[in-house]
């Protein structure tokens, strides 16, 4: 008995430990100590952001940075999923908002305020907001960099500000430079209802010499918390870092921290390298068909961190046009988008080490939304799923514990007949189970199945986008926020509370009062959860008393 009463409480204790920790403690990220060592950075450039690749040196650049220069004369683009800005010094993006999705749900009569998700503030303080986080590209030769190291080579364009036509599709932005003989353009080219922005670079040889220089991409970014967190009432924390498609992994997480711990440098064929945040993603992709070098690195003074890749060297000889480039996504976790795009990048959407429940999971809420249209009774009607799936457990473990709060009278006289003799009291007990053909572990086993079911559903409702600022009903206008009025939790507190009162009381005094606490535990942890997870757990929770009742009521009639 006293078995089957620490398992109970354990499996009920695990379910809400876990949901509330675990996920912080596989994914919460620390801010960047400011004294770690930071290896293989060259001394001598400690002032660049350029990839450097010395002719002496095997094909690995040293991936250096600089402080937040720009020209001041920033060009903009505007399309209806992305509002961008342009740094004609090197022709970065360094400004990028999502005008689909609000930064925060605004008042009656506010204009809604875009996401940002790139950014490239100088008038900040690091680790209160994001500063700096762009995205680079460019060309270096083997002999090192052509411009001044502390400067991004200077384009041109037509004009400072783009906007998508009305009717029109594609917005294509062209930047140019001269090298000599040597034209140089890059190309941006933007597409209606697309987070992707294909990146390209076009070189024209018009001198007699040879042209060479090495492609690369990378993200750049300080070691700011994740804006969603901060901005949140509610205190979860999922992955903030870095990944890339390694060689033996499709997904491989590379923790902000281990830049200074170590350099990652692999060559992979296809691949990507993105830096996650809760509900997006920024991502370069180059060709799938050819090899590339993935690297991260840190900045002497730990202040930014970068991962990217190269390519090997593009040649151009005298009258000769080439081209290479990437695609850059920023935008959020769309899994069926981020797989056409690179085979692995939809793994950003992070459902941990039980991703093979959620996978399906998630499919089947997506399913349930597109007939009803609404992510609050979505998670409701997938919760029925999951409670029929089960329903055989289910109902084992309610006949079990029926039959147990059924012996309770003859437990009571068994404690008073033996007192304080443990061992004849578990003798006694194991003859009565025996004898009424009850099973004192069927009311565990079940629920410990459920167990991983549970938290992959946690997680699942956790990483989906499309729960961020959801409306349910009524006081409920954002599913990822906590409730502002606690109703949600309340009422899952007590609904465990009348889901005890159909339990057979513990015979131990202190496992007694450890199940009654149980529910304030509970509706304490769930005052700050997303109101979507709440609206979970209280629908399960009053499709077990219903099923409970009825079992309950069917077992003590068949005793009568």
């Amino acid at each position: 008995m006293d078995l089957q009463r620490t398992l109970l409480i354990g499996a009920i204790a695990v379910v809400g430990v876990l949901t509330l920790q675990q996920w912080n403690e596989d994914y919460n990220q620390t801010r960047p100590a400011s004294e770690a060592v930071v290896a293989n950075v060259s001394t001598s450039q400690s002032g660049s952001d350029l990839p450097t690749i010395t002719s002496t040196s095997s094909s690995s650049p040293e991936i250096l940075d600089s402080k937040v220069q720009t020209t001041g004369q920033l060009i903009s683009v505007k399309t209806d999923t992305l509002d961008v800005q342009i740094d004609p010094a090197g022709g970065d993006i360094i400004g990028l908002s999502l005008p689909k999705y609000p930064a925060w749900l605004p008042e009656d009569g506010e204009k809604a305020t875009p996401f940002q998700l790139l950014v490239n503030r100088s008038d900040c303080t690091p680790g209160d907001v994001t500063c700096v986080y762009t995205a680079q590209s460019g060309l270096i030769t083997t002999d090192g960099p052509k411009n001044d190291q502390n400067h991004r080579p200077l384009y041109s364009s037509e004009q400072t500000s783009y906007t998508l036509p009305t009717g029109q599709d594609q917005l294509i932005v062209k930047l140019t430079r001269n090298e000599g003989d040597v034209q140089v353009t890059k190309r941006y080219t933007f597409e209606r209802g697309t987070y992707e922005v294909a990146m390209a670079y076009d070189i024209e040889n018009n001198s007699d010499k040879v042209w060479r220089d090495t492609f690369y991409a990378q993200l750049k970014r300080d070691g700011s918390e994740d804006p969603s967190s901060v901005n949140s009432n509610a205190p979860m924390n999922t992955y903030l870092g870095a990944a890339v498609r390694s060689i033996d992994e499709p997904y491989k997480k590379l923790p902000f921290d281990d830049f200074k711990k170590e350099t990652f440098k692999e060559r992979v064929d296809g691949g990507y390298a993105a830096i996650l945040q809760h509900y997006f993603v920024s991502a370069w992709v180059p060709s799938q068909n050819q090899p590339h070098t993935y690297y991260t690195q840190v900045s002497r003074n730990n202040e930014y961190f970068m991962v990217g890749f190269y390519n090997d060297p593009l040649v151009a000889n005298p009258g000769e046009k080439v081209s290479t480039g990437a695609t850059l996504y920023s935008g959020p976790k769309d899994q069926p988008v981020l797989k056409n795009l690179a085979d692995g990048l939809q793994l950003t959407m992070d459902f941990g080490i039980l991703w093979f429940l959620a996978q399906p999971l998630f499919i089947l809420l997506q399913f349930i939304h597109s007939l009803v249209g609404n992510w609050g009774w979505s998670i409701i009607l997938l919760t029925v799923c999951v409670k029929a799936v089960f329903y055989p457990l289910n109902q084992a473990s309610f006949r079990s514990m029926a039959k147990m709060r059924k012996l309770g009278p003859k437990m009571q006289e068994l404690k008073e007949k033996f007192g304080d003799d443990r061992q004849k009291m578990s003798q006694a007990m194991m003859e009565m189970y025996k004898k009424e053909k009850v099973n004192p572990m069927g009311g565990c086993l079940p629920i410990l199945v459920q167990m991983p079911v549970f938290i992959a559903l946690y997680w699942v409702l956790q990483e989906s986008v499309d729960l961020r600022q959801a409306p349910w009903l009524g006081w409920i206008q954002d599913l990822s926020q906590m409730d502002p009025y606690f109703i949600l939790p309340l009422i899952m507190g007590a609904s465990m509370f009348i889901q005890q009162m159909l339990n057979p009381t513990p015979p131990d005094p202190v496992q007694a009062k450890v199940m009654k606490l149980m529910p304030v535990i509970f509706t304490v942890f769930f005052l700050w959860f997303p109101a979507g997870l709440v609206l979970y757990w209280v629908t399960n929770n009053t499709l077990s008393i219903i099923q409970q009742y009825f079992i309950t009521k069917k077992i003590e009639k068949e005793g009568s």
